[in-house]
Parts: C-alpha cells; structure tokens; sequence
C-alpha cells in the first residue's frame, strides 16, 4: 500500500508539473497571438470580422491558463497540508470539475471562434501551438479530476470509519 501511494504521489506530482507547463505554453502562445491581432508588430490594425479588440476566446483562453495555474497551487498546498480533510477534499474535486469544463468550453470557443480567421495572419500558427496545449492541459484535466475523486472517495471512506 505504501508502495502505491508513493507511486500516486510521484504520478500527481509530475501530472502537476506538466498542467503547469501547458498553461505557460498557453499563456505565451496565446499572449503573442493576442500580441499580433492587435497590430503592435504589424502598421495596419487589423478589422477581423468587425472585432475591433480581441476576440472573445481567445481571451477566454488566457483566463483558463491563469486560472490553472491557481488551481495547481491550490491542488499542491491543499493535497500536501489538507489531506485528512473531508471539506478541503471536496473543494479539490470542484476545482478540478470546474477547471476541467473550462479547458473543454475555451477549446470548443476557440474552434468556433477561430475557424474563419484568414491564414494570412501571422497568429495562425501560435494559435494553433495553444490550441493543441490546450487540448493537452484538458486530457491531463480529465486525469487528475478521475485521480481527485478516487482521493476524495478514499478519505471519505476513511473518516467514516474512525468515526464508527
């Protein structure tokens, strides 16, 4: 047992790691996608479908990294120091939950929203370097919210025979 708990706390932490990673790619991708839209680099402003600003999703995008890169902290602090906790277990599975349909509604934002942008801008490419990440930050969300269940089902189990 203890060998396997081991193993789920290196796999937690490296999955971790990896979520990080993605929402920094992410953030960088989509920052110099955002970036270039605007017309800082180019001397014409770009009117893409009347958008005078940025896009809706894209700036969706640029929440759900930040807002993962909170949840990851939150998951590290809370997994570390609130383990033994049934209330702080479930709040983990909410945030997961919620990080989980936010990545799923940004992709589908994002693919309906970037579906008729010219290939002659210059973004197209990031765009689709965060696209694929952001495709990658929800299936390693799907992981670790099935992983946070199984946690929060486990110390459930647990408190409920101390008590007895």
């Amino acid at each position: 047992m203890a060998g396997s708990m081991a193993a789920n706390y290196m796999l937690n932490v490296a999955l971790r790691a990896l979520q990080l990673i993605c929402a920094i790619v992410v953030m960088g991708t989509d920052g110099y996608t955002l970036h270039v839209f605007r017309g800082h680099s180019t001397i014409e402003h770009s009117d893409f479908r009347g958008f005078t600003t940025v896009p809706n999703a894209w700036a969706f995008l640029m929440f759900c990294a930040g807002w993962t890169v909170l949840v990851v902290i939150f998951q590290t602090v809370a997994g570390d120091f609130f383990a033994g906790r049934a209330s702080i277990g479930y709040i983990r599975v909410v945030a997961e939950v919620l990080a989980l349909l936010s990545w799923f509604a940004s992709w589908i934002a994002l693919h309906l929203e970037s579906s008729h942008l010219p290939r002659e801008y210059k973004s197209c490419e990031a765009l689709e370097v965060a696209t694929f990440f952001e495709a990658v930050e929800w299936l390693l969300f799907t992981v670790t919210t099935f992983q946070s269940f199984n946690s929060s089902a486990y110390a459930l189990s647990q408190s409920s025979v101390t008590q007895l």
